[in-house]
């Protein structure tokens, strides 16, 4: 805070340790600990429980000439305050339980230093800073509308007020930091940030704090695979497994889809359950196509309920003793959730198990995991169940065998387990839970909205989904999750017609910029006529909404829809920046009032650092978009930038201020924008939507005027770098060891360099004059 301070301070300086004298004075209170150094004139800022805030703070006053650090300090440390003489300047900083305050008498006041913010103390906004843009990063970034970090151990939001944050050039886990003495507290702690500024203990049926918990970082990127799901819904089986199976590893595998999942339906019928499939649908079983998926070098994945059990034929013997079972006031089994047998049948087979009574816990449920992970090598679990098992719970509690346990512990006890029985090695992913925050900790990622359905209207049900909305309901209201709490899950993704191009370039655009869960749901595998009878001819066929409104598009997705995957796939490491649910509330099933007008992915890799911006048009005509740089970006003011059009491959051009870009209806221009260099550098490359995922090693030597680097690629796929050669360069030749290379100089200074992928990285050069 910037204030004038009384010419009494005077008299209290003649009580400082005296200008000169050398050590470390260290001044606490309210769990805060400021040392200064008066040798070297500055601080260091910390707080228990957070450690380092700020170090190497220095004094300063911002004047046109730039910033003056002050020197020769003289200290005082008073009962409410630390008072600091720094040549005619006086300053003051006073501390509270969640800030600290400081004013100078000269209206000139900056302090500058820097903050800790590795992997652990990342970039942060706040909903106040909602611009209708959201942001998503990929290491170590910063931005000029970034003015906190967010400490994922300790769900504690730092606000530097009104700062400028930028990433050291000696040290990327640090930031440079610039806070102007102003109007408010320089330095804000925003406590128990998810759990109750966001509000997350505030849409809890009982009292379950704290909400917030960190994830486990098991593992880096978000889930990719493929899944049986939206495309054949109950109807798949054992010849849809196989030939799936086949294409999947043929033409996705190379791009990263490594999981092959079985969807529910399988345990349909009184002889099947989660271990002994469908033997009309699974004639050879559910160990055999485990073995027949990974022979083709895809990680097998399961839909799974553990709720439930087969009544008649459970998993782990003969016959559970009846108290194994939940019943309802009149006696009743009640069919676990979403089992999906009892929409071939009047009696349900699969039903509730009672989750308190610890056999259940071990002669069924442990058994059945150790069974699928240990033997048939299990490697991702879809847990479905919505979370209604806790409701059931509560109005049946007097049958259970312990009726006094919480209904949220009795859930916590089955996942607890799964999650043991699973390891950290494999991955689980929820579906809905009963509210935010229960299955912190115990997945590595979730659902938060209904079932997705493979068309764009949303005007009315399908099925029981409308359309894609619920994915991007899902997408931008739960993006303030990802990579913090666990890795979000907007549903599965899906492209085939009646989709459009355009809507699909939007679908996956907006998946692998935010860097949520993967998961294809559409036909990769040709049909014969026999397979397609199979579908349609189904007597099951009104259980599979899709196929039964678009029996005609039930054919394998085209190359051109294919090549969109393959430039978007696998998922990156990329984490939220904008903690705060957009424009809805922190619940389950989010729905925001609007969508964004962009999805901003910043960047810092090998592949340099800029941004990768998705242009929404949400409208149904075709409108004209414009991007601000600075406003809506928050890149350097009166800067020049690059501007490429990833999906159409075009360079845009030089840009200052602002982007102004034709946008089709429902579609999305990704484009990659990096501030202008005076050398030649690379703009895009042709593999990945982030560009950051083929480039290994990448380095521009001056002196020989050589650019130089290492892609991997896909073996047989074309693959072409774009680079921006600036006047007062040109291209002389390429050096990359493969055959049939093709460099192309166009005339707005935009150079190809296209070959052939191969089993091993390229190292490629380019050579300029």
């Amino acid at each position: 805070m910037n204030s004038s301070i009384p010419v009494t301070l005077i008299v209290s300086l003649s009580l400082l340790i005296m200008a000169g004298c050398s050590g470390i004075t260290e001044y606490k209170q309210h769990r805060w600990n400021i040392a200064a150094d008066i040798s070297e004139s500055t601080l260091d800022i910390s707080r228990e429980g957070l450690g380092r805030i700020a170090f190497q703070v220095r004094l300063n006053l911002q004047m046109e000439n730039g910033v003056v650090p002050l020197s020769g300090w003289r200290i005082a440390e008073e009962s409410d305050k630390l008072s600091i003489e720094a040549g005619d300047t006086y300053w003051e900083f006073v501390l509270s339980e969640i800030a600290i305050d400081v004013t100078c008498s000269d209206q000139n006041g900056l302090i500058s230093g820097l903050s800790p913010a590795g992997e652990a103390r990342i970039p942060a906004r706040i909903a106040s800073q909602d611009n209708g843009i959201i942001f998503s990063q990929m290491g170590f970034v910063s931005a000029t509308h970034i003015h906190s970090l967010f400490d994922m151990p300790t769900d504690t939001l730092i606000q530097f007020t009104q700062s400028k944050l930028t990433r050291n050039e000696e040290d990327v886990r640090l930031m440079d930091i610039q806070v102007p003495v102003g109007d408010g507290r320089e330095i804000i702690l925003l406590q128990d940030y998810y759990t109750d500024i966001i509000g997350l203990s505030k849409h809890q049926v009982t009292d379950f704090k704290p909400v917030y918990k960190p994830y486990s970082g098991a593992f880096k990127t978000a889930h990719v695979g493929w899944d049986s799901w939206y495309c054949y819904y109950y109807l798949f089986n054992q010849d849809h497994l196989v030939a799936e199976a086949d294409a999947v590893a043929e033409k996705l595998s190379p791009y990263g889809v490594k999981s092959f999942m079985v969807d529910a339906g399988y345990t349909r019928g009184e002889e099947a359950n989660w271990l002994e499939w469908n033997e009309e649908w699974y004639p050879k079983g559910g160990e055999w196509c485990f073995d027949y998926i990974r022979e083709k070098g895809l990680k097998p994945g399961i839909w799974l309920n553990p709720e439930g059990s087969n009544y008649p034929k459970p998993e782990m013997a003969e016959k559970y003793p009846e108290e194994f079972y939940l019943r309802d006031s009149n006696g009743n089994l009640a069919a676990a959730s979403f089992a999906f047998d009892w929409r071939f049948s009047p009696q349900p087979t699969v039903v509730k198990l009672d989750l308190t009574h610890p056999l259940v816990m071990e002669r069924h449920l442990r058994p059945l995991l150790r069974t699928l992970v240990d033997d048939w090598g299990l490697t991702h679990v879809k847990n479905d169940g919505w979370g209604r098992y806790m409701d059931y719970y509560e109005e049946n509690r007097k049958n259970a065998h312990e009726s006094d346990m919480d209904s949220r512990q009795v859930f916590i006890n089955m996942e607890a387990l799964v999650r043991e029985e699973m390891g950290r090695e494999n991955y689980i992913g929820g579906i809905c839970m009963h509210e935010v925050g229960l299955e912190f900790g115990l997945y590595d990622g979730s659902r938060m909205g209904p079932d997705n359905y493979g068309k764009w209207d949303s005007s009315q049900l399908h099925g029981w989904a409308k359309g894609m909305k619920p994915y991007f309901d899902s997408l931008f209201g739960a993006n303030y999750l990802n990579g913090i709490c666990l890795w979000a899950d907007p549903d599965d993704v899906m492209i085939r017609d009646p989709l459009t191009m355009d809507e699909a370039v939007t679908i996956v655009s907006s998946i692998s910029l935010s860097g949520q869960q993967y998961l294809i749901s559409d036909f990769i595998a040709e049909f014969s006529e026999d397979r397609v009878h199979d579908l349609i001819d189904s007597e099951f066929l009104n259980r599979a909404a899709w196929i039964s409104e678009f029996p005609e598009l039930v054919k394998a997705l085209p190359d051109t829809k294919l090549e969109l995957y393959a430039k978007t796939l696998p998922t990156m490491p990329i984490k939220a920046i904008d903690l705060y649910p957009f424009r809805c509330g922190p619940i389950r099933f989010p729905e925001p009032t609007e969508y964004p007008r962009a999805l901003d992915l910043k960047v810092n890799s090998k592949s340099g650092i800029y941004d990768v911006v998705a242009v929404y048009n949400w409208d149904d005509e075709d409108a004209v978009k414009i991007i601000h740089l600075h406003e809506d970006l928050g890149l350097e003011r009166d800067t020049e930038y690059l501007v490429f059009d990833f999906w159409n491959t075009r360079f845009l051009g030089r840009f200052k201020g602002m982007i102004r870009e034709a946008v089709p209806s429902h579609g999305t221009r990704a484009l990659i924008i990096r501030e202008a260099g005076a050398s030649p550098q690379l703009l895009a490359t042709s593999r990945h939507l982030t560009c950051a995922y083929s480039i290994q090693e990448m380095d521009w030597d001056s002196e020989l005027k050589c650019l130089s680097g290492t892609s991997v690629t896909v073996p047989g796929d074309p693959y072409t770098l774009f680079f921006h050669v600036p006047e007062g360069y040109k291209f002389d030749e390429v050096l990359i060891d493969t055959d049939e290379v093709l460099a192309q100089v166009n005339a707005n200074g935009l150079l190809e360099v296209g070959f052939v992928g191969r089993e091993e990285p390229v190292n490629w050069e380019i050579q300029f004059e």
